[in-house]
């Protein structure tokens, strides 16, 4: 999962989409969310609530264990 702002001045977004793209090559799991409206971390709280309620569907869909199965 990367969280990435358009506007960061420290991980620029092209480093950010060369990770991923990187990633995809060697057929793991990604998702890619970009915030045009952002810099390095948070700062408007709707992008906050939006990124981390993706890193949750990301973690369930890819880590949870189905408790049926144990």
């Amino acid at each position: 999962m990367v969280l990435q702002g358009a506007n960061d001045p420290r991980v620029l977004q092209v480093e950010s989409d060369e990770m991923v793209a990187a990633v995809k090559e060697n057929n793991v799991p990604v998702e890619y969310v970009v915030f045009p409206d952002e810099g390095h971390g948070f700062v408007k709280k709707e992008n906050e609530i939006t990124g981390y309620g993706q890193v949750l569907e990301f973690l369930d869909k890819y880590l949870k264990g189905d408790l049926k199965d144990q």
